[in-house]
């Protein structure tokens, strides 16, 4: 069984991890209808599970994906290339940092 992500494929699943295959990948979820290859940042401070337009976007949908996203449908977000600041089986980012760091602080 394959266990890499399914670029082109919905998440059907509680899929959680992160992966890199050549682009660095994070499992999301829409906030509203998208298209595939459509240009999305994160949409909600602290949040790094929700995406759509942003003023600061950092990746596009899944490209792959042959139908539009429904509001709530999750999906792989590719990053923008180069924008990976750390990559050690689970890569990070600095929107993904930031909105974690944010989470840690409200819980003190």
């Amino acid at each position: 069984m394959d266990m890499a992500p399914q670029l082109g494929e919905l998440i059907q699943d509680g899929e959680r991890r992160r992966d890199a295959v050549h682009i660095a990948l994070a499992p999301v979820t829409a906030v509203e209808w998208l298209r595939p290859g459509q240009h999305v940042g994160l949409v909600q401070e602290g949040n790094v599970e929700l995406v759509g337009p942003s003023p600061h976007n950092i990746g596009i949908v899944d490209p792959y994906l042959r139908e539009d996203i429904e509001p709530g449908q999750r999906f792989w977000l590719c990053l923008y290339p180069g924008t990976v600041t750390g990559l050690r089986h689970v890569w990070t980012h600095p929107a993904f940092t930031a909105a974690n760091a944010a989470i840690k602080e409200k819980l003190r």
